[in-house]
């Protein structure tokens, strides 16, 4: 048995009309920031992943969405050769799984160990429509997912593997929040960079390299980037670098 929501047409599953954990205190749509591990138990179903675990496939029915707390998510998809392509990833305070369809579109799986807030759809479609501050934050949700699409698009389309990578560390650097040191702790490893950026782990290295020989960064560590020149890495981004 399924009843359809009034404002926005979805079907949704009888069994979650009344989804634990939500029914008040919920702060999945809390500012940046708002959410610390100490609160996870007053604002809602929290949840932990260990390494690579699968925390929903592409194809299962999107009963829930996610704001990672800890950690790191990516979400992929797996061609019939075996391939896979990793299409976004998320760190704290980004939101994962907000589906306009019934089911997942990718495979979301934990980077390293994950804490996370989990909200029924229909807890964020209920709050969606009894205010319209939320409404206008799932609304800018989908818009930044639709701006990062397009950004992996164009990145994949025309920019060469050494402007791949810069746009990636700028990328991480747009989303940091720690100091005005420049330096980045990685969340993806190399493999998932280069599945990310659609290269071989070999030509991401490469490019890797010749960003140190740039001297635009420097790797004191395998999961560690120190930004040396951000208006140099910037201009490479652009293509306008050397």
């Amino acid at each position: 048995m399924q009843r359809r929501l009034a404002t926005t047409g979805f079907d949704v599953p009888a069994d979650t009309a009344k989804p634990a954990g939500c029914e008040s205190g919920c702060r999945f749509f809390a500012d940046a920031g708002c959410i610390t591990k100490s609160e996870m138990d007053k604002v809602g179903a929290s949840c932990r992943f260990g390494r690579n675990e699968i925390i929903y496939s592409k194809g299962d029915e999107a009963r829930y969405s996610y704001k990672v707390v800890e950690g790191a998510v990516r979400l992929s998809r797996i061609f019939a050769d075996g391939r896979r392509q990793i299409v976004n990833f998320f760190l704290p305070d980004e939101t994962f799984g907000i589906e306009l369809d019934q089911e997942y579109t990718a495979t979301a799986e934990a980077v390293g160990d994950v804490l996370a807030l989990r909200c029924p759809r229909l807890c964020i479609s209920q709050m969606t429509e009894g205010d319209p501050d939320i409404s206008q934050k799932r609304l800018a949700m989908f818009s930044r997912s639709l701006a990062a699409a397009e950004r992996h698009v164009a990145m994949l389309g025309h920019q060469s593997a050494k402007e791949r990578v810069a746009s990636f560390f700028l990328a991480l650097e747009v989303q940091r929040r720690n100091d005005d040191q420049h330096t980045l702790d990685l969340p993806l490893s190399r493999q998932d960079i280069a599945d990310y950026l659609g290269l071989t782990i070999e030509t991401t290295c490469r490019a890797l390299s010749e960003l140190k020989r740039l001297n635009i960064i420097s790797t004191p560590s395998r999961r560690r980037i120190v930004i040396r020149n951000i208006a140099g890495l910037q201009a490479l981004a652009e293509g306008a670098g050397d």
